[in-house]
């Protein structure tokens, strides 16, 4: 069993986002750890190992994704009892998805050809 064998949804329209890669993978497991509280606290460490990168490419994304608008991050702090206080994990909130731009959903299709196989002889076994 995986986590639990858990699932989670997220909108197709992501895909008309301009995302990286790491942007979308980061967004992602964020959504998932958030599930439908919208709300979710994991260190960068941590979104680092299940997205498989570097905790600087994490912290990269996850500005990016703020800067976007995908999210909305909060800096949390434990205060102790001699009055001190030290950050703890960021709280990510799950904005919803900002609007799209019409010329991206108008946008025609792209439109292919396709190319026969001049090969003159078959391929290898």
């Amino acid at each position: 069993m995986v986590l639990g064998e858990r699932f989670y949804q997220m909108s197709n329209a992501i895909f008309y986002y301009d995302l990286t890669p790491t942007e979308f993978m980061v967004y992602s497991y964020l959504v998932s750890c958030a599930g439908q509280k919208g709300v979710c606290w994991p260190s960068i460490g941590k979104i680092a190992v299940n997205c498989n990168c570097s905790e600087n490419t994490a912290r990269k994304a996850v500005t990016a994704l703020v800067k976007k608008r995908f999210i909305r991050r909060v800096a949390t702090y434990e205060d102790w009892q001699d009055g001190r206080s030290r950050q703890t994990n960021n709280t990510y909130y799950i904005l919803d998805l900002p609007q799209i731009q019409s010329s991206v959903v108008s946008a025609p299709p792209k439109k292919y050809r396709q190319v026969e196989n001049v090969a003159s002889s078959p391929p290898p076994p």
